[in-house]
């Protein structure tokens, strides 16, 4: 089958390189073998493309953590009802290929309402948006919370959450021109971070000075200002480190990045009620499956209610990988970003 594999670390147009490589075999039995329809862009998609991703494979890999596809064979006679299906998974790596293999477990038969970009997204940006904004159990409804990256694909499923919840949504973006996205997916308060200090700005906003959740993706010196920001009882949900994206590896890097981030003493958390936990998509889907197909379920279900409206996304072909990455990594699109399989 053919595959697009990262060759070398570094820019996108020298990064990958379509190759042949074996149709993946299934071995265990509740595997399955799918033939990919399109498949979705994460940031640690970049991050690994920059060699800063310490859980992707040596190279050559194939990276790709989620896919839409047909179920084309089965290795348990019990599982042939899902011939023919199509479905949405979860791949720890695999995903930029023709085909790939998962587990029974980890696999959610999608509605045709869903369109492919949709689909991807809430696989990974929805669900990581749902299971952070759940794991705020303090929060009631006109409460504020605090989005990094909002106009990103995790940062407008929280946004669009936090509004069913009847949330007050405060949205940080570094660019001017997706203040009108920002509002137009229910941010209260766009801030533009290359034009205003967000915790100078909020801290004269008294009707935004109590944020009693921060969901941050960036990492560095944000958490320092996060933590100023934090309610008594309010928590941080830290799921990337966008930050550490320019910077090279090595234990001085990131030695550096740990000075940006602060040293936050447990007796300060304990004083105000407060709780910073962390979220890692891949390791609840190796730990915990069960965890994301509930609320895949859940997100679904919202879905047909018109209660979220995920992006059709911003979709290229197979061999414009690089300009996907490019552009994703720039934080020049919103929503989604998958690519068609479209090999001839």
């Amino acid at each position: 089958m053919k595959a697009i594999q990262l060759i070398k670390y570094g820019s996108s147009f020298n990064a990958f390189k379509t190759s042949e490589i074996p149709t993946p075999l299934l071995s265990e039995k509740e595997e399955v073998l799918i033939k990919v329809n399109a498949f979705g862009l994460n940031f640690a998609d970049v991050m690994a493309r920059k060699g800063l991703y310490r859980a992707a494979p040596d190279l050559p890999a194939v990276l790709g953590y989620e896919i839409v596809g047909k179920v084309i064979k089965v290795n348990d006679p019990e599982n042939e009802y899902l011939i023919g299906k199509r479905v949405l998974c979860l791949t720890r790596f695999g995903g930029y290929a023709e085909f790939v293999k998962s587990k029974k477990s980890i696999i959610k038969i999608i509605p045709l309402s869903l369109s492919d970009g949709q689909a991807l997204a809430l696989a990974t940006q929805y669900c990581t948006a749902f299971l952070a904004i759940s794991s705020c159990i303090n929060l009631n409804p006109l409460d504020t919370i605090l989005i990094h990256s909002a106009s990103g694909g995790v940062g407008s499923a929280i946004t669009q959450l936090a509004k069913h919840k009847n949330l007050k949504v405060i949205g940080l973006t570094r660019s001017p021109h997706k203040v009108d996205y920002l509002k137009q997916n229910g941010v209260d308060l766009p801030i533009v971070t290359t034009e205003n200090d967000y915790l100078s700005l909020l801290k004269s906003k008294s009707n935004y000075a109590n944020v009693r959740a921060v969901f941050n993706s960036v990492g560095g010196k944000t958490m320092k200002k996060d933590i100023k920001l934090l309610d008594v009882t309010g928590q941080i949900v830290f799921f990337g480190i966008s930050d550490r994206i320019n910077q090279k590896k090595g234990f001085l890097n990131t030695l550096i990045q740990l000075l940006k981030i602060g040293k936050i003493h447990p007796a300060k958390l304990l004083l105000n009620s407060q709780t910073i936990s962390g979220l890692n998509l891949l390791a609840i889907a190796d730990k915990n499956p069960q965890q994301l197909i509930n609320a895949l379920e859940e997100l679904i279900s919202l879905f047909e209610e018109n209660k979220i409206s995920p992006s059709l996304g911003n979709q290229f072909l197979w061999n414009e990988l690089p300009i996907a990455h490019e552009k994703f990594e720039k934080g020049e699109l919103t929503g989604k970003v998958f690519v068609k399989v479209d090999i001839k």
